[in-house]
């Protein structure tokens, strides 16, 4: 898990395409690519460097009407994930 305090951002020049339903963003240095479904392409566009991880859970939690404590664990996973492949910069 990730400490709920980081202000996680995306790496610059991490490239990202809309397939389908689905986000798909491609490191062209490490070659690692990511399919994100609809919730961890919300988690995605909000990780800008504004955002804790308590504030994501907050608005994504007020965006679909769910508890932002019913979606901290899959927020705080795809966000830990994300900066395991080195997408995501914290």
């Amino acid at each position: 898990m990730c400490n709920d305090a980081v202000k996680p951002y995306r790496r610059s020049g991490v490239l990202s395409t809309e397939l389908v339903d689905e986000l798909v963003i491609y490191d062209p240095i490490t070659y690692k690519v990511a399919s994100l479904n609809g919730s961890a392409r919300a988690i995605w566009q909000l990780c800008d460097g504004t955002r804790t991880v308590d504030q994501i859970c907050e608005e994504l939690g007020q965006r679909y009407s769910i508890s932002p404590g019913t979606v901290r664990k899959e927020i705080a996973a795809n966000v830990a994930f994300l900066l395991q492949l080195g997408m995501l910069s914290k």
